[in-house]
């Protein structure tokens, strides 16, 4: 477990420099204390999705083949994925069911054990983890977030318009 939490830091250190580069993105990642300003770090100066998520979630498992078809219909957009089920749900779990909906190539973060208050505040001080929650970053830092279903319509707008 030590040497999971360890690889992970590693992942993300990278990710951090090198805006991703050679990031595993089929890998999914814990999500920690460093890691949204890792994310946020890795993307400076472009647009980025941030999409909040749960095994255990019915609107996020229906939705998450669209998300798929979306990642698959834009793959140059910056798109995270963050899992937040809490207690840290099953990374393989997490990942067969990223795969099944074609995204096993985004970048896919999820939950670390304890704490999740204190992530959630370093995210969004409103939200209060409701999901889906989607939160999309603007290249010039400004952001705007929704929670629910996404409009993938509107997300393709935002992408044009913040590209």
């Amino acid at each position: 477990m030590r040497l999971s939490a360890v690889a992970a830091a590693v992942g993300l250190a990278i990710l951090s420099l090198t805006g991703g580069a050679s990031f595993a993105k089929d890998a999914v990642r814990t999500f920690g204390s460093a890691s949204w300003q890792e994310i946020t770090s890795a993307h400076t100066g472009q647009p980025v999705i941030v999409h909040f998520w749960g095994l255990t979630c019915g609107n996020c498992m229906a939705e998450l083949k669209d998300w798929g078809q979306f990642a698959r219909e834009h793959p140059g957009a910056a798109i995270v994925l963050v899992n937040w089920d809490r207690h840290a749900a099953e990374p393989d779990r997490i990942a067969a069911a990223l795969a099944k909906a074609g995204l096993g190539g985004v970048q896919s973060l999820a939950l670390s054990n304890g704490f999740e208050a204190k992530l959630r505040f370093a995210i969004d001080r409103n939200w209060m983890g409701e999901l889906p929650y989607t939160r999309m970053i603007a290249s010039d830092g400004s952001a705007t977030a929704f929670s629910g279903s996404a409009d993938f319509k509107k997300l393709q707008e935002w992408l044009t318009e913040n590209n």
